[in-house]
């Protein structure tokens, strides 16, 4: 379920019109069964809907509370008997335009039809010793600890919430985020914008809603210029203790562990898992659905395209142990430097 602090729900949506809003068509009598929130598979409760258009979700498919679940026809077996089966060429697609009617203003920072007129809104509590100044726009029902410093240009939209003692840098944006004590952010970062997901359709590329959260714990530090999306249906999470550089992208729902070290230029596509005390050097590339085990260290400008266990140093790319990444280039340059001398030799001749 969205959160209602940064999103509003239209009404409930009869089976029915959901069904012809995705292009679906209902595999069992419903009763009039109405929908009033969408969930993934094993998050979603009764009342809420889901989707599956993937057998390697079949599993979380199986187990879903959700009441109805938009499926491919191949999958609709695996629906249970809880759930009503809504049959969809496409499921994510058919997903994605529910999600867009129940929450028709998720990628604005207040709705339409109440804009802001308040540089700092009346409901907006701000605790003692807390420093704003000018040129900083705080929105509705945001609140924000104690001894904070909030610097020119800084944009807090609506609902986010900040601990005390949090440092904010000239024109930091934040929204859809939840922030602990201690947080210091430099400046021009961007935290809790739409993470990038999109679906290809037969009208081209259609946008998924972003209805998911950035979580920030304690302790946290975020160097300049850098981007944290927030979820898709999720959270986004950097843990306790974790210190990011500048220039580095997190995206969607990707969940960051305690006391990490992520060097400039990172990149992580999004749901990846990073477990605690992980070091990535600068430039590291992340592909998505992947997991970086606790206490990896992963070397400068490798590429990370399979899960990775704990405990260990990686390099290259794709990377792989140090211990081997190492052989391998040493033999590589071995290769190079014979080649090289039989050239030599040969005066030049292939």
């Amino acid at each position: 379920m969205a959160d209602p602090r940064f999103y509003d729900n239209s009404g409930a949506l009869t089976l029915a019109r959901i069904a012809e809003i995705a292009g679906a068509r209902v595999a069992a009598a419903s009763g009039g069964l109405s929908l009033a929130d969408i969930a993934s598979l094993d998050d979603a409760a009764p009342g809420q809907l889901s989707y599956c258009e993937s057998v390697k979700f079949k599993g979380a498919l199986e187990r879903t509370r959700a009441s109805a679940v938009l499926v491919a026809e191949a999958l609709a077996s695996a629906v249970p008997a809880s759930s009503v089966a809504l049959i969809c060429a496409q499921p994510a697609l058919g997903f994605a335009k529910i999600a867009h009617t129940l929450y028709p203003n998720a990628g604005r920072y207040w709705p339409k039809e109440k804009p802001p007129v308040h540089a700092i809104a009346p409901s907006a509590r701000v605790g003692e010793g807390t420093v704003i100044a000018p040129n900083v726009f705080i929105g509705e029902d945001v609140e924000i600890g104690r001894d904070c410093e909030i610097a020119p240009g800084v944009v807090i939209a609506r609902g986010v919430q900040i601990g005390h003692n949090a440092r904010l840098g000239p024109h930091v944006s934040i929204s859809h985020a939840l922030i602990g004590d201690r947080f210091t952010v430099h400046g021009g970062t961007r935290i809790g914008q739409d993470g990038y997901g999109y679906i290809g359709g037969p009208e081209g590329h259609f946008k998924i809603p972003q209805l998911g959260r950035v979580i920030i714990q304690d302790d946290v530090e975020i160097g300049a210029n850098t981007a944290i999306d927030r979820g898709a249906l999720g959270d986004t999470i950097v843990g306790e203790g974790s210190k990011i550089d500048n220039l580095v992208q997190i995206g969607h729902n990707t969940r960051i562990g305690r006391r990490c070290i992520i060097v400039a230029q990172v990149g992580f596509s999004g749901r990846v898992t990073v477990r605690d005390h992980v070091v990535l050097g600068g430039q590291v590339g992340v592909a998505d659905h992947l997991t970086i085990g606790q206490g990896a260290f992963v070397a400068a400008k490798s590429g990370v395209t399979r899960t990775l266990e704990g405990g260990r140093i990686y390099g290259g790319f794709p990377a792989k142990p140090v211990e081997q990444w190492r052989r391998e280039v040493g033999a590589l340059s071995r290769l190079a430097k014979g080649k090289r001398n039989r050239d030599e030799r040969d005066g030049g001749k292939d």
